[in-house]
């Protein structure tokens, strides 16, 4: 692991700016109603969908379950959750 040293003043400047850039944002989503978008992580969403990993795995290789990975985890928004399960009613349907 490669390290660095910065100075002390250089890490206050920084500490300072993401402060304010985390307060901005919170102030513009207070003035505009919308609230933070909550995301879905893969083991909530096999828990929802009642699916394996392997299931999200094809249905996010095929392009039918859109998704963002951060790091090694996935996730997902909860209106694609949502969307996958009235698509799953509706084949029910249709099958019977």
């Amino acid at each position: 692991m490669e390290m660095f040293i910065i100075e002390k003043q250089v890490l206050d400047e920084l500490t300072y700016r993401i402060e304010q850039l985390t307060s901005k944002v919170s102030s513009l989503y207070a003035t505009s109603g919308i609230a933070p978008q909550q995301w879905i992580d893969n083991l909530q969403a096999c828990q929802r969908l009642s699916a394996s990993k392997r299931t999200l795995q094809s249905l996010r290789d095929s392009g039918i379950l859109p998704y963002t990975k951060i790091g090694a985890k996935v996730f997902y928004k909860p209106e694609d959750i949502e969307r996958m399960l009235l698509m799953g009613c509706k084949s029910n349907k249709i099958k019977n």
